[in-house]
């Protein structure tokens, strides 16, 4: 089974540029510092997820498909309290602004989980796994 990590964090990398490109004119225009920096923390926090998510599935593809449930399902459980926990954090005790770092996660975290459901659905027709 040959999955190419690097390809996927290169697309991703590709895809949080771009979208940076289309958001950078109004988030400057609109936003102020507290909401941009807030906006940038999120966007980073998804893409941290979407590349841990992305590695441990390429792990779980070696294993049964019972393990791999097990694993794919453990991992997102822990992931999002892991994100709920730093959103916490970042609100309650760094004063981060809320509507930034919320929109930018949500916006993110489907973006880049787009981009992980292509990426597999184009290996799975490939039969590269």
């Amino acid at each position: 089974m040959k999955i190419n990590a690097w390809k996927f964090v290169k697309y991703i990398l590709i895809v949080a540029v771009i979208a940076w490109i289309l958001i950078l004119y109004p988030l400057f225009k609109f936003g102020n510092e507290g909401f941009i920096s807030s906006f940038a923390i999120g966007s980073l926090i998804s893409l941290v997820n979407s590349i841990v998510g992305f590695l441990v599935i390429k792990h779980g593809m070696t294993k049964s498909n019972r393990e791999f449930f097990k694993l794919t399902m453990g991992s997102i459980g822990l992931r999002l309290f892991a994100i709920a926990g730093l959103i916490l954090v970042l609100l309650k005790f760094l004063n981060f602004e809320i509507y930034g770092l919320v929109i930018s996660l949500l916006l993110f975290y489907f973006l880049f989980l787009a981009v992980e459901i292509a990426f597999f659905a184009k290996l799975k027709t490939k039969r590269e796994f």
